[in-house]
């Protein structure tokens, strides 16, 4: 029977890491929507669009309070290859870990047993530009436990990751031949001194301290070779822990004098579990059960889909197999771990 289960595990998975589930490719996400409703065509099924993204919602039940959502999203980041290759016990390829891998794995779930606990499975489509979509089809649904196989790594259980604020930041300078800079300001480098200002209030962590982090993902600014660019954006990807608030944070990047304007590009909340929540100790039993070993209980810097299930009070395991190299050349997965991420899933029913 494992060896069933992991076979069709691996096969869902290539055939899903084979559609470019990228922003903007529409056709690509309705494809693999089909091929996963092909294999779930017993349970009902729910299409939301949201934001021009397809979503599905496949069910054992109409009721909308469930026992359990498993949540997975099917949208990756660019690669230069979408072609699935096993190499010794090992897996390759964009989705592999993030996350096409773990939505096998509750594919396989659903149609190989039987329950009688009221189960959804959300498939979103934008975890990786926002997740607006899960945040928007939560607001029809309740559970008393979810699922979400992200953030982690080697069946860790996440109890905190960071919240989620994306900015760009303005400035203003006075145009000039570039012969004569000192008769101009220059924007890009106000902005440069802007980010330097901000690096003082938050400097780069050590290691891998959990502190709040501030990276300058994106520089626009000038309109000519020969010109002092006048007005210059920078967008800032800023993650924070429980420590500070985004209010915080904004008001001290305000106060920084040379910064004409900021405006808010996606936000979200800190997610957080409590260990201690029952049903989180009965997973955290049968995973030590399982694993032979104890959960390993981390906070993570990143962000998921789990944020909008705590946000409404939902405990939920954020958990993964083991793999590495998320959104890079060298992204893969252990095979062997899938089937353990089943047989943890499969305690839940």
């Amino acid at each position: 029977m494992k060896d069933k289960i992991l076979n069709e595990i691996i096969e869902n998975t290539k055939k899903l890491m084979s559609y470019k589930t990228i922003k903007e490719n529409y056709n690509e996400f309705i494809e693999a929507h089909k091929y996963i409703k092909e294999q779930l065509k017993d349970f009902y099924i729910e299409e939301y669009t949201i934001n021009n993204y397809q979503n599905l919602v496949i069910s054992n039940t109409k009721d909308k309070h469930l026992d359990i959502i498993f949540c997975a999203h099917l949208d990756v980041v660019p690669a230069d290859s979408y072609e699935g290759k096993i190499v010794d016990d090992k897996l390759y390829g964009r989705g592999s870990i993030d996350m096409k891998g773990q939505l096998s794995v509750v594919i396989s779930l659903l149609k190989n047993n039987k329950t009688n606990k009221k189960i959804a499975f959300i498939i979103t489509s934008d975890e990786e530009i926002g997740g607006a979509c899960c945040e928007e089809i939560m607001k029809n649904y309740t559970a008393d436990l979810a699922v979400v196989p992200d953030a982690s790594s080697d069946f860790n259980l996440i109890i905190e990751e960071k919240g989620l604020l994306q900015i760009e930041v303005t400035a203003k300078g006075i145009s000039h031949h570039a012969s004569e800079p000192t008769k101009g300001e220059n924007a890009i480098l106000k902005l440069y001194d802007i980010y330097n200002e901000i690096l003082k209030i938050y400097p780069i962590p050590k290691d891998d301290e959990y502190l709040p982090t501030v990276n300058l993902s994106k520089i626009i600014g000038g309109k000519a070779n020969n010109a002092v660019p006048d007005e210059a954006t920078m967008t800032l990807d800023i993650r924070n822990n429980k420590e500070i608030t985004h209010e915080e944070i904004l008001k001290n990047i305000k106060s920084i004098s040379s910064v004409s304007s900021i405006k808010i590009l996606n936000q979200g909340n800190i997610f957080q579990v409590d260990p201690n929540n029952p049903k989180i100790k009965d997973y955290m039993e049968n995973a030590n059960k399982i694993l032979k070993r104890e959960v390993k209980l981390e906070k993570c810097h990143a962000t998921s889909d789990g944020v909008y299930f705590s946000e409404k009070n939902i405990p939920t395991i954020l958990t993964n197999p083991k793999g590495d190299y998320w959104h890079g050349p060298g992204e893969y997965v252990e095979i062997e771990s899938l089937y353990t991420l089943y047989e943890l899933f499969k305690t839940l029913l």
